[in-house]
């Protein structure tokens, strides 16, 4: 998080020198929420999480843009499950919560003036994971998670530069897929996730 407001109070320093040049690109800021999970779980469920970041877009033309972004994001999922206890079943729930750095690069096209597609690949490095349960009405318990530091897949999303009022905003809708394990010693269990951001260009 240190990194990026140190790379967003740059920006907001530069821009204002930059905004009047004529060019094919540009940078700005996104924030948003998501909803997270890991599949191959049992009684896997979502779990709402948070996004923010900079970005950058290059344009090719009109219609066609390649934008990457730096990002931090939250993930995991929440469960609950029956087990039987001394005294009948008793509910145990669980809470994985990862953090990430992520920096996706997407190929952008608009199919019209309102709507366009995007698709690229994301690559995550995890920088924090733990997970809270508890069985019954007893206290949280939080362990570390033994979790893997990296991950990547594939992105697919929708975005906009015109449903909303003002010339130099955004909102995008992402699907994340996961190519690889998260949580080790765990089976098959991946991250998916999906995303709506609100994005500012700030030159």
């Amino acid at each position: 998080m240190t990194f990026l407001l140190a790379v967003l109070f740059f920006l907001l320093a530069s821009g204002g020198s930059l905004k009047a040049q004529d060019r094919d690109y540009h940078i700005g800021v996104r924030g948003g929420f998501g909803m997270t999970t890991l599949s191959g779980f049992q009684n896997n469920g979502l779990r709402l999480g948070l996004v923010a970041g900079v970005y950058g877009r290059y344009i090719f033309s009109g219609n066609s843009s390649v934008i990457a972004d730096i990002n931090y994001s939250t993930g995991g999922q929440q469960s609950e499950r029956w087990i039987s206890g001394e005294i009948g079943e008793v509910k145990v729930y669980s809470k994985y919560s990862l953090q990430y750095i992520n920096t996706p690069i997407l190929y952008q096209y608009y199919f019209t003036d309102i709507l366009g597609i995007e698709a690229g690949m994301n690559f995550r490095y995890r920088i924090a994971s733990s997970l809270k349960s508890k069985v019954g009405n007893e206290d949280w318990h939080k362990t570390h998670l033994d979790s893997n530091g990296f991950d990547c897949g594939l992105i697919f999303g929708v975005y906009t530069d015109n449903l909303i009022p003002h010339e130099n905003c955004f909102v995008s809708l992402r699907a994340y897929f996961g190519f690889l394990d998260v949580v080790k010693e765990a089976g098959a269990n991946k991250n998916v996730s999906i995303q709506v951001t609100v994005g500012y260009m700030i030159f």
